[in-house]
């Protein structure tokens, strides 16, 4: 198998999909792209489902065995002021063993390479062992519509889920779930020239903030995917008036962890508001109440399970040296899947600090290294 080769065409697709803007909600025409590019290198099945989602699937030597389902997400982040960047977002460049433009990283370098690992085998005159299915899924910027109806449609057996996020080519265990909740101070509104008339809340969500900016280091941590953190983010008033003291005002306010619950969290919420009377409640994907006492998690692989330790000895004797175990600072598609049980591991060319930011690349000697660590496990696993 000539890898230069491989190399070149993979790059060649990574410029074309950067060339191709694809914005949440706007991933009709890269659709498209990938599900031709699949059917000219020879997949067996191409299909493009009813919400946007391009899937390709090549055939296994057992049929018998669970498939291997390599996932990227097909939309990116807006790229911001085009001034900033050193080249146009959009262009594809490849500068000093560099591939730059926006989804560079995330995640349209790692989509490359996952299509045509696959191709890589079938251009060599070989089949998977099992079964792999590439899925390219929409919105996942914007909450993971594309993933959720995947899974829910989801018509055969998984064996391994590959994701493809940045990994700097290290085996992902997973990342820290999503908490969010609305906080609701309450107070008394009156004209902003008599404040001593009133009971002004923007006080008390003042005093809350400055709590737990001091108490964060309280939460608890999970030991491999990291500490608990909170950002208060969104701040809003009931009143529009200049002159008026608010009658409530609210926060929200995110916390990432994989070893706090919503019961726990609302907790440490109201510790941090004192004696104030308040109103918490959960926002975003929120569980039954009778599962508010479980940890949040993202997904977690735990280091000792088969399919893992599997997974990083195929890949490390393809890529040819060791590689560690890691986490994602970031969210993923992966905890939509983590209800059904399947078994998944973050792997991917580029970097997470490249992610969302100007000037986003990926290195192409990790591409060469993710695309001979991806045919290994296709061909091993």
């Amino acid at each position: 198998m000539d890898y230069n080769i491989l190399l070149n065409d993979t790059v060649n697709f990574a410029q074309r999909l950067i060339q191709t803007p694809s914005m949440s909600k706007e991933e009709a025409q890269i659709a498209e792209l990938v599900a031709q590019e699949c059917r000219d290198l020879g997949f067996d099945e191409v299909w493009i489902d009813e919400i946007g989602n391009v899937n390709g699937r090549v055939f296994g030597q057992n049929p018998e065995l669970g498939a291997i389902v390599l996932n990227t997400h097909l939309d990116h982040v807006d790229p911001g002021e085009p001034s900033l960047w050193s080249v146009s977002p959009f262009a594809g460049v490849v500068e000093n063993g560099r591939l730059i433009g926006r989804g560079a990283s995330d995640i349209k370098g790692p989509m490359a390479v996952q299509v045509y690992s696959l191709a890589a085998l079938l251009r060599n005159g070989e089949r998977p062992k099992r079964d792999v299915v590439f899925t390219g899924v929409v919105q996942e910027e914007i909450g993971g519509a594309g993933a959720r109806h995947w899974i829910k449609h989801l018509d055969y057996k998984v064996d391994l889920v590959v994701l493809g996020e940045p990994s700097d080519n290290q085996i992902a265990l997973g990342h820290r779930g999503l908490g969010q909740f609305l906080v609701t101070f309450n107070g008394r509104s009156v004209h902003a020239s008599v404040p001593q008339k009133g009971d002004n809340p923007n006080y008390k969500l003042a005093q809350f903030l400055l709590n737990l900016q001091s108490a964060q280091s309280q939460l608890s941590s999970h030991e491999i995917l990291g500490a608990t953190t909170v950002a208060p983010t969104i701040v809003h008033v009931d009143t529009k008036s200049r002159n008026v003291t608010p009658a409530w005002t609210q926060i929200v306010v995110d916390f990432r962890t994989a070893s706090e619950s919503i019961n726990s969290l609302t907790e440490f919420i109201h510790e941090m508001a004192g004696e104030t009377n308040i109103i918490v409640e959960p926002i975003g994907h929120v569980p039954p109440e009778s599962e508010w006492g479980k940890i949040i998690f993202g997904y977690y692989s735990p280091p000792e399970s088969g399919f893992v330790q599997r997974s990083r000895q195929i890949i490390e004797t393809g890529m040819g040296r060791e590689t560690t175990f890691s986490s994602y600072s970031f969210g993923t598609d992966g905890r939509h899947f983590v209800a059904d049980g399947l078994p998944i591991i973050g792997y991917g060319p580029s970097l997470e600090s490249q992610a969302h930011v100007v000037d986003e690349y990926v290195n192409l000697d990790k591409m060469l290294e993710s695309l001979k660590g991806h045919v290994a496990l296709l061909r091993e696993f």
